[in-house]
């Protein structure tokens, strides 16, 4: 698809209609996550084939092929500050529960300096075939370049595609989303340049291929210092809400407790 068409199909773009998640429906998938973690986890999996996702070789600054972006360096945590890895897909559904109940929080302890995010793009276009979700991650890290990467991130998790299809996201949305994020003339110029190059989509795919060796094969998922997170063991499956205050400690100390940790 050339890049006029690209932006053809962007300025069709419909706005989704607002309004938060209903709380009773939250609360079941919360209580299936749950479940899943307990009987062996993570239910999304993660493409581990070879190739490239088709999209040019640029890595973003400071970092080398397979290697994470850090959004938030620019906050300059201290160099002993927990590191606190995050495993997403923005088509997947349950992250998209993971970040209305946590990513907020994560965001602002990274923004804050008090620890130091890496977030991992795990593909699951395996699921699926094309490559929407490699995509999706290229566009959020040109976001970035942006300046804009927490407002994208948000936006384009709101407009996550209701059924995961070979096609994923419309390129509508990407705009939409950049859109939503703040990005205007010069700056919604320059991501709109990055989006329709595929600047990023093979990075994404290195990332992703990375963390299959590293034994992350499905999303999401969140590591402190190393240790993989039950995080859904910090929602109460009658309310739907988060022990964001338990979420801080375990983060912020980097360490997880045994209660909380992944066995498998």
């Amino acid at each position: 698809m050339s890049a006029n068409d690209r932006k053809t199909k962007a300025h069709a773009a419909v706005r989704r209609s607002g309004g938060g998640a209903n709380v009773i429906l939250v609360a079941g998938i919360v209580i299936v996550l749950a479940m899943a973690l307990i009987i062996g986890g993570v239910i999304w999996a993660s493409r581990d084939d070879g190739g490239s996702a088709g999209g040019s070789t640029q890595l973003p600054d400071g970092v080398t092929k397979g290697e994470p972006i850090e959004p938030f360096a620019a906050a300059k945590p201290a160099k002993d500050a927990p590191v606190v890895d995050g495993y997403e897909d923005f088509r997947c559904p349950i992250c998209q529960v993971f970040e209305q109940k946590m990513g907020g929080s994560i965001n602002e302890f990274a923004q804050d300096g008090r620890i130091r995010l890496r977030d991992l793009k795990t593909v699951i276009d395996t699921n699926t075939g094309g490559n929407s979700s490699a995509v999706a991650g290229s566009t959020a890290v040109c976001a970035a370049d942006q300046g804009r990467w927490d407002e994208y991130h948000s936006a384009l998790f709101a407009l996550q595609p209701a059924q995961e299809t070979r096609d994923g996201f419309p390129y509508g949305s990407y705009t939409e989303a950049a859109e939503e994020a703040g990005l205007s003339g010069e700056s919604l110029a320059s991501w709109e340049d990055c989006v329709n190059k595929d600047t990023y989509v093979d990075y994404v795919k290195s990332v992703d291929d990375q963390t299959v060796k590293d034994g992350i094969t499905g999303t999401p998922a969140i590591s402190v210092g190393g240790t993989k997170l039950n995080w859904g063991a910090l929602i109460d499956e009658k309310t739907g809400r988060a022990d964001t205050e338990r979420l801080e400690q375990v983060l912020t100390s980097g360490t997880v407790p045994r209660d909380l940790r992944v066995t498998r």
